[in-house]
This record gives C-alpha cells, sequence and structure tokens, in this order.
C-alpha cells in the first residue's frame, strides 16, 4: 500500500474550478512508477492543471490509482463527472503492424516478437492517424479495470500513437523525433514525409542515450549533419544528454506550442515538452 505521495509538477491555473468539471476533458498518462494528469477546459480551450507523480512505490496497478483517487480527491474532483477521459498507457510494450498484414487475432503475437508480455496484461490495438499502420499495445488490466468501472465511457491510447500521430503532423518532412522518459526514450524517423522508423530504447547513461539515437539515425540513412532532431518529454536543453548529441547534431530542437490549444500562466512556469503528449491527446 503506497503511503501519500507529493507531485513533482503540480500546477493548477486560477481559472481552474472543480465545479466544471463537466465541461473539462481530462488526459491521463500512467506506467509502473509514475503517473500524470491534465484537464482542459472545453468552454475556453484552455489547459488549466497539470500534475505528474515519480515514484518506485508506484509498483501496481493498485498503487498507481489509489494515488490517482487520492490526488483528484484533494482537489474536489474525485466522485466528478468529465466530459471525457482519456487513459494514455505508457509503457515500452507496444509494436506497429502494417495494416494490410494486422490481423485481430493475432495480436499476442505481434508482441510476442519482443516481448514477454506479463499474464496481467490486456493486448489491444489502435490504428494510427495517417499512415496504414496498427499499433499493438497492452496495458495492465488491473488498471484498465479500475478505469472503467470509475468512467465507463473512458478511452485507452498508447502515448507512443499520440506522439508519432503528432510527428506526422508535423511541417518537418524529414527529421527524427525523439521522446524521453527517465530510463526509456522512443525514436521516430520521418522521411519525405513518411514514416521510416520508430523503436524504443532502455538508456543508463548519456552515452547509451547518444550511441542508441546515432545508431538509428545511421541505420535508416539519416545524418546529423542535415537531418533535424525534435526533442519532447522529460529533458531540457541545458542538459549533458544535449550537450553530448549537439557534438554530432548540427540543428537540435524542441517541441514547441502550436497554440492550438491556450495554457493557463500557472503552466508556463512548467516546460511545454513535458507535457506535450498530454496537450496533443487533449487538443
Amino acid at each position: 500500500m503506497t503511503a501519500s505521495l507529493n507531485p513533482y509538477i503540480s500546477q493548477f491555473g486560477e481559472e481552474f474550478d472543480a465545479e466544471k468539471s463537466s465541461q473539462y476533458r481530462m488526459a491521463i498518462q500512467y506506467a509502473l512508477g509514475g503517473l500524470s494528469y491534465a484537464f482542459l477546459d472545453t468552454e475556453t480551450y484552455t489547459l488549466v492543471a497539470l500534475e505528474c507523480y515519480q515514484s518506485n512505490l508506484l509498483a501496481s496497478s493498485d498503487d498507481l490509482f489509489r494515488t490517482l483517487e487520492r490526488a483528484l480527491e484533494s482537489r474536489g474532483l474525485n466522485n466528478k463527472a468529465f466530459q471525457s477521459v482519456t487513459c494514455l498507457v505508457d509503457n515500452r510494450i507496444c509494436s506497429l503492424v502494417p495494416k494490410p498484414l494486422f490481423n485481430e487475432a493475432d495480436q499476442a503475437k505481434y508482441l510476442d516478437f519482443a516481448f514477454q508480455v506479463p499474464e496481467d496484461y490486456a493486448i489491444t490495438s489502435e490504428p494510427l492517424a495517417k499512415m496504414p499502420s496498427i499499433n499493438v499495445f497492452a496495458p495492465t488490466k488491473a488498471f484498465q479495470d479500475k478505469m472503467a468501472s470509475k468512467w465507463k465511457d473512458v478511452k485507452t491510447s498508447h502515448s507512443s500513437t499520440v506522439f508519432i500521430n503528432s510527428a506526422m503532423e508535423s511541417d518537418v518532412e524529414t527529421g527524427v523525433f525523439v521522446h524521453v522518459r527517465n530510463r526509456d526514450f522512443d525514436v521516430m524517423i520521418k522521411k519525405g514525409g513518411a514514416l521510416s522508423f520508430f523503436n524504443n530504447f532502455r538508456f543508463n547513461t548519456k552515452e547509451d542515450f547518444a550511441y542508441f539515437l546515432l545508431f538509428a539515425m545511421e541505420q535508416n540513412g539519416v545524418s546529423g549533419h542535415d537531418t533535424p532532431i525534435c526533442f519532447s518529454g522529460l529533458i531540457r536543453p541545458a542538459s549533458e544528454i544535449i550537450d553530448l548529441c549537439g557534438r554530432y547534431v548540427k540543428d537540435i530542437r524542441f517541441v514547441g506550442d502550436p497554440h492550438a490549444l491556450k495554457v493557463s500562466k500557472a503552466l508556463e512556469e512548467v516546460p511545454f515538452q513535458y507535457y506535450f503528449i498530454h496537450y496533443q491527446a487533449l487538443r
């Protein structure tokens, strides 16, 4: 049983009002070890709140769900209805399958090539928006069941789907897109406007990070001399990883705010790349 945890980010705008929950969309992103959520006010089209937790104590579905309920309860939201709830699975267990080869009955087989999926995980899939591919992924069944019992119309998606769809919408025709977590990162390579590569890599050091990134680029025929890399996730411009990658890549960028949504003044204190996935899922 988890103790009460403190969030490492907790920003609620002055305009946030628990009594307006029925006009809020909520996006919840989770993996074992971490949980975050954000609210979009659909009347003003403003992102009004963001809260993030990270702890080794979040080691089970029960831990995650209790932490979520406690967080919502502290804001007077635990028994409130929302306009919509989206649950973003943020684990590494996902695989892209070309649509012509996809068979729903074989979903488990697609994941078995690369992962040992635990028995208590469900297997599901969703189409990517701008390409003929299906993302097959595995959420923890217990957490999804708890979410469905609390909000019957909850939508489940994988964070990599949001990440890839957003990169495909970018006006960069050829580029590398990187989404960073604490100890792993997603890499997507786009060439001539088409998806060329997607994978996830674990890392322990900045050297690991640079090696995997540069290896993926080399194997896919793109060079740091003339191909931009766009970062999102838990990384800042002033970091050892960026310093090292900058030795090999001329054009390093961070995701920008396309201003499709307004952002509460309170959230301006948080680097946009930190909540980029929530933003994209809610817009």
